[in-house]
């Protein structure tokens, strides 16, 4: 399929409609309609940073709307023309995302744009045209854009995530003088939405989120009929700002350091966290714990603007038959989808797991998405079987006091709709008694100096017993409940695999490979090759591309076609290792302009999501590329996060099923790889690697073991265990004290000892002037430091003098980033190592169902 098709046909299945009152939506072909909104003409189709694409003459909706046969109504349609060719166009709006290699191998980049930029002010159009323009039509489509915040920068809350002031006018005056209002939000996150409730012209409302460069097209296909909205909600939007867990925790306000939130504001002690330089030392206290996103909302009863999973069609579906069937690896779902509308469409179906008494035990969310399934487009009358398989793995929780993976003692509920708010019971499982999946050793821990100082999110009063939560009414069936009974007998456990004989001479034939090198060439096989750090791109060009031995060779080299110094790996002519291209990012390479993942995943299509990775695979090997830097998989836990657009939702499972068929997508293609990032805890960009230039220290994401296990390590976990990645990049900040790319526990004991990784951990690429030293991380089991260059290769060196880091530490390092070489191609002397984690049982292809 043609690459372009692939990202119209992946924003046509992710617009999201969250309202149609009146049924104003489809619009009539050949009506007229007033265009109101900057985003009309300028529309946003990417986001920036490593999540940016640059294209030129992009589509427009106002242009894509009139090839579809509306008609702009004229006078407005001139009044936005002219004052958009008349504006006077900035530095910072006019900067090209696609050219940030240039400064990549600098620290200082990340202040140069790092620093925010609110929303472009709407044009203020006079009440008359208003009113001629409402004398030949009565409707009015209003777009809303924004691209504020992005890598380094969280957006604001007023005149951000609030309306801005020229926004309000905007609504206002539209709403008092069209009677039929359509908002389109063209937006890289959430906004207010509360407002849409005051305004009763308000008749449809579409999420278009940055949709790429086709998402114009498919959004004006939606408009007039001629696709069928299919888009669910991947995230909960809120009544209130202040309804969301998280709101009082979390700093976004860059530029004022007094409201920066630090240990001292939890009555917590930075202890060793706190340097001499610092005036300050942010926090960023993830006191909902395991409750992010609808966890929260569904569990403590507040009613959110428009729920997690919702999305209206211009049909409808009935979901019946459903069934459960319990199998050794899972559960296994089915039912039958039909539209019993008058126009074809899609739907998804979504399955729900939750436990019916918190009073004792492990306390749990009401409930967690565990499976779901797109119907294909269904014809009015249509039918279809869905099956969905559900690992028993998604049905447990984490319990730290164990230190394991457990499914608990009790009675569960299946519920199954097509949304969050709209999914009713149909089954209840009974637990005969507990079953230990998985065990593992307490990881990730909070900083002894904090253990119990705060307090975290939960159901349970001081007696331990769960709080007298005001329930709310089901929409269980009631006696056509199906009852399954549970022994521990019925369930397998996940097997995890051991090294095989085929492992272990592999191992020891890379380390019998790398004996001969010399240290200095192992430490300059665990950086980038360029010149480094700090601020090399910007005027200080002390440091040439590498090391160089006594005589004057060069300890590495790029011999790679088409890779630049600070994004290519070195080369070691003597052993044959070549250099690879790594490249951003979530938004594609330069080629086709994708939607960014905020959007994709509302496609909740899994087979278009591996299409969309196979077609950035083949993008990738045109190019050369052969380390794709996406996809990115943290979580949204803030609306004012401002990388949001570039992350694909609140739940970890999605993201994880969504990153899954992206990067098998995308590793089908011989010799491209993905690079899952940022792992992990990396929900806010203030501060996330501190600032030198301010003295302000990196962000620690204080949170408990068991919400980093359940949700933030979810994602990586399945990338691991599901998708056969090669190759996984560190985030900045710090976990509870400990920055990612230096942490044992994260790199080592829980990645690969846990999960079974054998390829390579590479840093974020940034300068260690506050971050993590070279030497630490490697240590401690990040592979590669980016871009790294001499700088890095010298702290490497001093910490092998000083004994922080051992010879065999750099060989085994090494031997980590031959894997990840030879996994593409680019290394075939000692072998390919397939990756032999934990295996999760297939239950599609079993057949030995248990009654």
């Amino acid at each position: 399929m043609d690459h372009k098709t692939i990202a119209r046909r992946l924003a046509e299945e992710s617009i999201v409609l969250l309202k149609n009152e009146e049924q104003t939506l489809p619009l009539t072909p050949e009506k007229t309609v007033a265009f109101l909104g900057r985003a009309q003409i300028g529309t946003l189709y990417s986001g920036n940073g490593s999540g940016g694409a640059n294209i030129t003459n992009g589509k427009t909706i106002i242009g894509e709307c009139e090839k579809e046969g509306l008609n702009p109504e004229t006078v407005l349609a001139g009044f936005y023309k002219y004052k958009l060719e008349t504006e006077d166009v900035s530095e910072k709006d006019a900067f090209d995302w696609t050219k940030i290699e240039n400064i990549v191998n600098s620290g200082i980049m990340y202040e140069i744009f790092g620093k925010y930029h609110g929303p472009i002010p709407e044009y203020e159009v006079p009440i008359t045209l208003l009113h001629q323009a409402s004398e030949r039509t009565d409707t009015a489509i209003l777009i809303l854009g924004r691209n504020s915040g992005g890598e380094e920068c969280d957006r604001h809350l007023d005149e951000d995530y609030y309306l801005t002031d020229s926004e309000k006018k905007l609504v206002k005056d539209a709403c008092s003088t069209f009677p039929r209002v359509i908002v389109v939000l063209n937006t890289n996150g959430l906004l207010d939405l509360s407002w849409v409730e005051n305004y009763p012209s308000i008749k449809s409302v579409l999420f278009l989120g940055i949709p790429g460069e086709e998402g114009a097209a498919a959004l004006a296909g939606i408009l007039v009929g001629k696709v069928n909205p299919s888009g669910k909600l991947a995230v909960t939007i809120a009544k209130r700002y202040e309804d969301y867990p998280c709101a009082q925790h979390f700093s976004w306000r860059k530029d004022n350091l007094n409201e920066i939130l630090t240990y001292e504001d939890y009555g917590l002690s930075a202890g060793p966290n706190a340097g001499a330089d610092f005036i300050k030392n942010p926090v960023t206290v993830y006191r909902e714990d395991i409750y992010n996103g609808y966890r929260y909302f569904d569990t403590f009863h507040v009613k959110p603007l428009y729920a997690f999973g919702h999305g209206l069609s211009y049909t409808k579906f009935r979901i019946s038959d459903e069934k459960i069937k319990k199998q050794r690896g899972g559960l296994v779902f089915s039912c039958t989808a039909e539209n019993i509308g008058r126009l074809a469409g899609k739907e998804v179906v979504q399955v729900y797991f939750g436990k019916t008494d918190v009073s004792t035990g492990l306390e749990r969310p009401k409930q967690v998405l565990v499976g779901f399934e797109k119907t294909h487009l269904l014809k009015p009358g249509g039918t279809q079987k869905i099956r969905i398989c559900i690992p028993w793995k998604e049905l447990a929780s984490y319990d730290m006091n164990q230190a394991a993976w457990i499914i608990e003692k009790g009675s569960y509920v299946i519920r199954v709709g097509t949304a969050l708010d709209k999914a009713r019971q149909v089954c209840r499982m009974d637990m005969e008694a507990s079953v230990i999946l998985e065990q593992c050793e307490n990881r990730l821990g909070i900083a002894e100096q904090n253990r119990g100082k705060t307090e975290f999110l939960s159901q349970k009063g001081e007696t331990g017993k769960a709080k007298a939560l005001k329930p709310e009414t089901d929409n269980d069936t009631g006696s056509d409940v199906q009852l399954i009974m549970l022994k521990q007998g019925d369930i397998a456990a996940p097997v995890k695999k051991d090294r095989n004989a085929l492992d272990r001479e592999q191992e020891e034939r890379q380390k019998q490979f790398l004996t001969d090198l010399k240290t200095v060439e192992m430490a300059a096989m665990c950086v980038g090759y360029g010149p480094g750090t700090p601020f090399s791109a910007v005027g200080d060009c002390s440091d040439p591309p590498t090391v160089y031995f006594e005589d004057g060779r060069p300890v590495t080299v790029n011999d790679h076609p088409a890779g630049f110094p600070g994004y290519v790996s070195p080369a070691l002519e003597k052993k044959r290792i070549h250099s690879i291209f790594y490249k951003d990012g979530p938004a594609g390479i330069g080629e086709v302009a994708w939607p960014t993942e905020m959007l994709i995943a509302c496609c909740f299509n899994k087979s278009l999501w591996g299409s969309f990775g196979k077609a950035v695979g083949e993008e990738c090997a045109g190019k050369q590329v052969n380390v794709w830097l996406a996809p990115a998989v943290n979580l949204h836990r803030n609306p004012l996060c401002g990388r949001n657009f570039e992350y694909f939702s609140e739940d970890p499972y999605l993201t994880g099923v969504c990153a899954c068929e992206i990067a098998k997508g995308v590793q089908s293609v011989k010799g491209v790889l993905v690079c899952p990032k940022h792992f992990a805890a990396n929900e806010q960009e203030t501060f996330r690697r501190g600032s030198k230039g301010k003295n302000v220290n990196a962000v620690d994401s204080v949170l408990t073991e068991r919400a980093a296990r359940e949700l933030y390590l979810k994602p990586f976990e399945m990338l691991v265990r599901e998708a056969g990645i090669s190759c996984i990049m560190t985030s900045f900040n710090k976990i509870n004290g400990v920055f990612a790319a230096g942490n044992r526990d994260l790199c080592t004991h829980i990645l690969r000892e846990e999960w079974g990784f054998k390829g390579a951990v590479i840093s974020d690429w940034g300068d260690m002037d506050i971050v993590v030293d070279g030497a630490d991380a490697v240590a401690a089991g990040n592979d590669v430091v980016m871009p790294g260059g001499p700088p890095v290769i010298r702290q490497i060196m001093k910490g092998f003098e000083e004994g922080r880091i051992t010879r065999d530490e750099l060989i085994r390092s090494t031997s980590h980033f031959l894997t990840m070489l030879s996994a593409s191609d680019h290394f075939p002397e000692t072998g390919k190592i397939l990756q032999s984690g934990t295996e999760n049982c297939n239950i599609n292809e079993m057949t030995d169902v248990i009654v």
